[in-house]
């Protein structure tokens, strides 16, 4: 079950209960990953996907999870502002970044790193 603590209201568990068992076993586990970074952030259904900030800036979202036909997904804004040692991060836009749902869970430690690193990087923007 997805920790509680970071509210999103009755829309986070009607989107939840859409998803077919597999996916959401990931969901759940993406979303508890993302927890572990920071006990102030917030998660809320914007863009069609689980979606995750701090003070209630949904303008500069820190990051969400997509659910594309593919699997799960965690998607940073401002990925491309982040310090990624590991080459865990995949995209070429001018901000986005993402990673595989198995990528993050399996790299937890350096995941929870990325998303603090995404909080401190909240409202920068590229030159």
């Amino acid at each position: 079950m997805v920790d509680g603590t970071l509210g999103g209201g009755p829309e986070v568990q009607d989107w939840l209960d859409g998803l077919d068992a597999h996916v959401r076993g990931q969901v759940e586990e993406l979303s508890a990953l993302v927890a572990r970074a920071d006990p102030r952030l917030e998660r809320s259904i914007k863009w069609g996907r689980l979606t995750f900030t701090v003070m209630g800036d949904w303008h500069h979202w820190l990051c969400g999870i997509a659910v594309p036909k593919k699997g799960a997904k965690l998607v940073f804004h401002k990925g491309a502002l982040l310090e990624d040692p590991e080459q865990l991060l995949t995209g070429t836009g001018r901000y986005v970044r993402e990673m595989a749902a198995g990528v993050a869970l399996g790299h937890a430690e350096e995941t929870v790193g990325l998303v603090r690193s995404a909080i401190a990087h909240q409202t920068d923007m590229l030159d």
